[in-house]
């Protein structure tokens, strides 16, 4: 790089640079033709020269996010300089740039996190660019890993009070994912937190209602293996935390099997189901997904419906004509139509963790609501309800058995968070 371009970013005088573009019109068009070089942002960055650095992102956006000879793009030197108005300008004009690999793969927000010196910093960084929470470096260490390996408390603190609050689409996947993200050497945050003896630490961890506190390392380790081992004295609220969370030793955890051996097992009737439905719910199109559940509405109300007003007027004390042999025929098929109606909503609802549950419960409540609609209309309600219900639970166990079986045994490729909206109360 011309020293006269140097002097001038280091300075931040726009002044010279414009008169070294009229002398030379190609001069940042050559900087930026080299793959690895200190540019005059990088300079500009390293000094805090704000002014500066905006008119070069203006005039060479794409020099943001070149890298230096050592692996560093200005916002990572503008972060290690501890230039606080710099990065939060920087981060407002592009917010992308916090996600910029660098050296090791750190990325400006693990080197902010590393220096722990504005956790304020940090929280604005993720509100503007909170996909940089994702980014991992070269040894499988995310943001959580670093914050403890450096003990940056406050910083930790940030970290998990911020992916607790999140609320954007497939914000409990991304909740569990982060907290329990493991390294190259299989270790989480918490695994970390015990081996440096942090209790701090290793108390806020376990306050997370997602962290896996028997998730076992590459030594074979749980988090409690460790603190014992290394004979640390817990204090009376953090051994009050591990009585109530149940943290257990590696010794007393069945060993997972393996996937190999889960595909060497004969298809039995449950996996098979549990398949047949994964595969109507995946290969189904949107467009044919509202049309049937908008069928199903139908099916489902009507057959509610005749429920409450069957045929006839209902039971015999209205109507001494109906015969028995008839209801039950009315009722069998009514109530078949009813739970297949219900069942095919299930497989074709995108349900995920929480929602499955609350499909479930809902599902019970109106089978439930269904049986007594049934025996209040019927002429042996007793007999009718009975039945009903207990139809209408082996339907229930049977969606509770898919939907375990489609956790543990199908995996699919998930689709991107979004991660663009962000809860702050």
């Amino acid at each position: 790089m011309d020293p006269r371009l140097e002097h001038a970013a280091e300075s931040g005088s726009i002044d010279e640079l414009y008169a070294l573009i009229d002398e030379n019109p190609y001069i940042l068009a050559n900087i930026d033709a080299v793959p690895f070089i200190n540019t005059p942002l990088h300079v500009a960055a390293a000094a805090g020269k704000l002014e500066f650095a905006m008119e070069m992102l203006h005039l060479k956006p794409s020099l943001a996010r070149k890298l230096n000879t050592s692996g560093y793009s200005p916002l990572h030197l503008a972060v290690d300089k501890g230039h606080t108005d710099f990065v939060s300008w920087m981060l407002k004009h592009d917010h992308s740039l916090a996600c910029v690999k660098g050296r090791n793969g750190m990325t400006p927000f693990h080197v902010l996190v590393v220096r722990g010196r504005n956790v304020d910093l940090v929280a604005e960084c993720l509100l503007v660019s909170p996909e940089c929470i994702l980014d991992m470096s070269v040894n499988g260490q995310t943001a959580l890993h670093l914050a403890v390996v450096n003990d940056r408390f406050e910083a930790l603190q940030v970290l998990t009070g911020w992916i607790q609050r999140t609320s954007q689409r497939n914000a409990f996947t991304t909740e569990k994912g982060f907290l329990n993200k493991t390294d190259f050497s299989h270790n989480t945050a918490l695994h970390l937190a015990a081996y440096k003896n942090d209790l701090q630490a290793v108390r806020l961890l376990l306050e997370c209602r997602l962290v896996e506190r028997n998730k076992v390392n590459g030594d074979g380790l749980t988090f409690l293996d460790i603190l014992r081992n290394l004979q640390s004295h817990c204090d009376l609220d953090l051994e009050k935390v591990i009585l109530k969370t149940r943290c257990k030793e590696a010794a007393s955890i069945p060993k997972p099997k393996a996937v190999s051996e889960f595909l060497k097992s004969p298809l039995n009737l449950a996996t098979y189901s549990s398949t047949i439905t994964n595969r109507l719910r995946s290969n189904t199109s949107e467009e044919a997904r509202g049309a049937f559940l908008i069928v199903f509405t139908l099916i489902i109300t009507a057959t509610f419906q005749t429920a409450l007003q069957p045929p006839g007027g209902g039971g015999q004390s209205k109507d001494p004509r109906i015969k028995r042999a008839f209801f039950i025929l009315l009722w069998f098929f009514n109530t078949a139509g009813f739970n297949c109606a219900l069942f095919n909503t299930f497989c074709l609802l995108p349900l995920r963790r929480l929602f499955t549950s609350w499909f479930i419960s809902v599902g019970l409540a109106i089978g439930v609501s269904y049986a007594l609609a049934v025996a209040a209309n019927s002429p042996d309600p007793v007999f009718f309800f009975v039945m009903t219900t207990v139809i209408v639970l082996v339907y229930v166990l049977y969606l509770l058995l898919l939907a375990f079986l489609g956790r543990r045994q199908h995996r699919t490729v998930a689709s991107e968070p979004n991660l663009s909206w962000f809860r702050r109360s």
